[in-house]
Parts: structure tokens; C-alpha cells; sequence
């Protein structure tokens, strides 16, 4: 009869020695309700798209031009996104208008945050 196999968490807290752990740990922790405010986020916020958004937020419904250089669609794209999603949390909603400016060889971008 084959033995049973035993998993490499069930072998860690039979014998903790064996792999140079002093004590077995705790592994989980449950909450009584809901876990902290900005658990679980990977990356920080970008300072820059806080500060438009936080703006953004003490002006709603007037259009506002972005007054940093964006000199790439994938940038402009990042910034679109980005206030999308912060709007998106507070149950908001964005407009953008952009235009390619041939002179500065950047983009020009317009935000403006309304109610859904």
C-alpha cells in the first residue's frame, strides 16, 4: 500500500526544525468586518495624477487642461486610464478631449469630471 502524500505546508508545521523555522507560523489572520482602507494595493498612486484628480475633484463639471509635457499615446493613454479608474471608485465620471500639437510635438489633454 502507497503511503499518503503529505503536503508541503502540512510537513512545514509537523517538524518547523527541518526547515529552519523556529515555530510554525500563523499563517492566516481572519478580520472581524473589512480590511483596512488601501489594503491590497501592489503600487503606489502616481503624485502627479493625485494632485490633477484632487483638482479635478474641487472643480467638477468645468473643463481643465492638463499642464504637463505628454509626448507619447502610451502616456497619454496612462493618464486617461488612470483618471478613469480614481473617477470610476467614486462613482464619477471623466471627458477628455486631446489634440496632437504639431508645433511642441506633444499632446494637449482636456479632463473634466462629472456625476454619473
Amino acid at each position: 500500500m502507497a503511503a499518503a502524500l503529505i503536503s508541503t505546508e502540512t510537513q512545514i508545521h509537523l517538524a518547523p526544525k527541518r526547515f529552519a523555522m523556529a515555530e510554525p507560523t500563523k499563517l492566516v489572520t481572519f478580520l472581524k468586518g473589512e480590511p483596512p482602507v488601501n489594503a491590497g494595493k501592489g503600487r503606489r498612486r502616481n503624485p502627479i495624477v493625485t494632485q490633477i484628480y484632487n483638482e479635478l475633484i474641487q472643480n467638477r463639471n468645468v473643463w481643465a487642461h492638463i499642464n504637463i509635457p505628454i509626448t507619447s499615446k502610451a502616456q497619454l493613454a496612462s493618464i486617461r486610464a488612470a483618471l478613469f479608474s480614481r473617477a470610476n471608485k467614486d462613482n464619477l465620471a471623466t471627458q477628455t478631449s486631446s489634440v496632437f500639437n504639431e508645433k511642441t510635438k506633444m499632446y494637449d489633454l482636456w479632463v473634466m469630471l462629472t456625476s454619473k
